[in-house]
């Protein structure tokens, strides 16, 4: 498929409807081009992706996604990038759905003790997997709050693979409960030096299958429930909490991302969408970052909380807009 051809953003889903229609429309569609799989990671490690690679395509795109979350949250979004002509590449990030864990004995504990991992883990991915199946396709990258974090730290260290990056409320700087990160780092280092890397941090709950909506970082009720009776459903959905150890990285990354030198090793058009309200992730580090990558574009949704992808239909029109837009210019 010729990149340049006429482009129509796809229809969204009728949100009045959504699960019949994400469960007699979209699924389907997508369950006829997905392939299920696995490659080895880091260390040889097991990690789960998804495949859905049509007969034509206009480009590739690979999703990263967030802090307890899986390929199978971004479905949604996989059955719009797929209606509008593109392969995806979904990776389950290591501690996360069906990928290995470095803590097998606690399931809900997502454990790392690098994040750079995350990014070693990735670019086989892109070599392995989705380079040999999209050929001399335009490679694209999406990516999501953690995931976001782990684009922005490949995009620096590997600056030739994507020609673009869409970053969704990336986490440029993790809310780390009000606590300054210094402190929050310091905390981390010393439950790590007394043997507990891999123990969830103190006080962080386990997976609550009653989580409430308005307690949720969504705006759609209707995405909302959809998703929650599938991870209610699927023990392998249900991490909830970070180890010592990832807490650890996730301070010790913000200066990484936030580095001017960092900022301009980066080659790919970057476009950063950052909700109205978030409470996972602090926003003014995203500006911060969008003002040192150079050419970089930068779109607020108001309506928005931290995961825009599970907004109304009127905030879900203007992200994909926004999205496309940049894709085909």
């Amino acid at each position: 498929m010729n990149k340049t051809a006429s482009f129509c953003v796809p229809a969204l889903l009728n949100e009045e409807n959504y699960a019949a229609e994400m469960s007699q429309v979209a699924e389907p569609f997508m369950a006829s081009l997905r392939t299920d799989a696995y490659f080895a990671g880091v260390g040889g490690a097991k990690i789960h992706y998804e495949a859905y690679v049509p007969a034509e395509a206009r480009a590739a795109i690979v999703i990263s996604h967030g802090f307890t979350e899986s390929a199978e949250k971004f479905r949604e979004m996989t059955y719009y990038y797929l209606k509008a002509g593109y392969m995806v590449f979904a990776v389950d990030h290591r501690g996360h759905g069906y990928s290995h864990r470095e803590n097998p004995e606690d399931p809900e504990t997502v454990h790392i003790d690098n994040f750079d991992t995350y990014i070693e883990d990735l670019k086989i991915f892109v070599d392995t997997v989705v380079k040999p199946q999209s050929k001399d396709l335009p490679l694209y990258l999406y990516g999501h709050s953690m995931g976001g974090a782990v684009s922005v730290l490949f995009i620096m260290k590997y600056a030739d693979v994507f020609e673009k990056c869409i970053l969704t409320a990336p986490m440029i700087s993790a809310n780390t409960a009000n606590m300054p990160h210094f402190l929050t780092g310091s905390l981390a280092k010393i439950f790590i030096a007394l043997g507990k890397s891999k123990e969830a941090v103190l006080g962080m709950g386990g997976y609550n299958p009653d989580r409430k909506f308005e307690d949720s970082n969504d705006t759609s009720r209707a995405r909302f429930d959809y998703y929650q009776v599938k991870r209610n459903a699927t023990r392998e959905y249900q991490t909830s909490r970070p180890s010592y150890a990832w807490v650890k990285e996730a301070v010790r990354i913000v200066k990484v991302q936030l580095d001017e030198e960092n900022c301009k090793k980066i080659k790919a058009k970057v476009l950063l969408c950052q909700p109205e309200w978030d409470a996972s992730v602090i926003m003014p580090p995203q500006n911060v970052f969008v003002s040192r990558v150079p050419g970089a574009v930068f779109k607020k949704f108001y309506g928005a909380k931290h995961e825009i992808y599970m907004s109304p239909n009127d905030v879900m029109q203007k992200y994909l807009d926004t999205i496309f837009t940049f894709l085909e210019q």
